[in-house]
């Protein structure tokens, strides 16, 4: 006993005992050659798969847009309008028949989309043209201030006129600075997306002559269901 008077410990059941093995990894029915080309093709498809998810955000945003258009076609009934509504559901619905190309890592998926952005950049420029060069400073009057609403400004004329020079003043201001504006972010977004798709061609090719097609078939069935 030791001499404080204190009972002496136990030895620990954990002294002494070497800490235990890691469990083995699992038997892979690859080779190593096997496991790098599929790491290799992972790398790969990063950019492709990357592209994908930009082609279905699009092609959902153009056909809900598109299909939102309907009731407002169908409420005030024109040309331009129909045939703008009619363009964005078709361009919607080509820009999901390129994704669905893209993921299955088909080149010509790039030429599709970008093709199909350089038409919805020209559908755009095609309505914010027209809405330019049909302007008309009576048309603004006109849908500024009802014939009723004339009628009661009667008893003062100055007020009316006032108001008639301001629009002439303003609306075609505004009128041709928005569609300009349009237009001008058109040409950035669809133009610089239509350009992304295309560059987004030596990638497919790429993938398709360096990867085998067990490999390719590995990447594009087994991605996980919420990237596709």
């Amino acid at each position: 006993m030791p001499v404080d008077g204190t009972a002496p410990r136990s030895p620990s059941p954990m002294a002494g005992r070497s800490p235990p093995a890691a469990p083995p990894s699992p038997a892979s029915p690859l080779d190593e050659s096997q496991f790098a080309l599929v790491q290799e093709a992972a790398q790969n498809y990063k950019p492709i798969k990357k592209a994908t998810r930009t082609a279905l955000g699009s092609a959902i945003t153009t056909l809900v847009i598109g299909v939102s258009a309907v009731p407002l076609a169908l409420i005030w009934p024109s040309f331009s309008g129909a045939l703008i509504t009619a363009g964005l559901c078709v361009i919607g619905v080509v820009e999901f028949m390129g994704y669905r190309k893209l993921r299955q890592a088909d080149p010509a998926a790039a030429r599709w989309l970008g093709t199909n952005q350089l038409a919805f950049l020209g559908l755009i420029a095609f309505y914010c043209l027209l809405q330019m060069l049909t302007f008309s400073s009576a048309d603004a009057k006109a849908a500024a201030l009802s014939p009723e609403f004339r009628a009661q400004l009667n008893a003062a004329p100055d007020m009316t006129r006032e108001i008639d020079n301001i629009i002439e003043q303003w609306a075609p201001l505004v009128t041709y600075g928005f569609y300009s504006l349009v237009l001008v972010l058109s040409v950035l977004f669809q133009g610089g997306l239509a350009w992304y798709y295309f560059t987004r061609r030596k990638f497919l090719e790429a993938f398709q002559r360096q990867t085998p097609p067990w490999v390719r078939r590995l990447m594009v069935e087994c991605e996980p269901q919420s990237a596709r």
